[in-house]
């Protein structure tokens, strides 16, 4: 039972220590910042020393107006580019309510007005807390 049971932790340690080797490829400093997998250079860098984006520059590029978008619409878009898409949809969202909840403003009713100035609240406060 002993021989067994030593058998199986020694075949895990060795599986355990391949994989490890099996993922590990060398990688070598190109220039002041490429890095490249084929030797390209003798100075070879550990993967984790390779810099590493943490922080990746936003992917929508917002260079100029589209057509037929005005000036605050613009400068709403390129606002919203730092943010992340579920944070864009729920501004855009957002957005969608406000000309519905100042439409129940105008209503006679006076609990309806109430509600309404209440959602309005709502919806700046969320829409500064997402910086929309």
């Amino acid at each position: 039972m002993k021989r067994v049971m030593i058998f199986g932790l020694a075949a895990v340690a060795l599986s355990v220590l391949t994989a490890r080797g099996a993922h590990a490829q060398a990688v070598y400093k190109c220039g002041a910042h490429s890095y490249s997998q084929q030797p390209c250079s003798s100075r070879v860098v550990r993967t984790y020393d390779a810099p590493v984006p943490v922080n990746p520059k936003p992917r929508d590029v917002v260079a100029h107006r589209l057509p037929g978008e005005t000036q605050a619409e613009f400068n709403t878009r390129k606002r919203r580019t730092a943010l992340s898409e579920s944070d864009r949809d729920e501004c855009a969202r957002l957005d969608k309510r406000i000309p519905v909840e100042q439409e129940r403003l105008k209503k006679p009713q006076e609990d309806e007005v109430d509600d309404a100035q209440a959602a309005l609240g709502e919806i700046k406060k969320r829409s500064a807390k997402l910086h929309c």
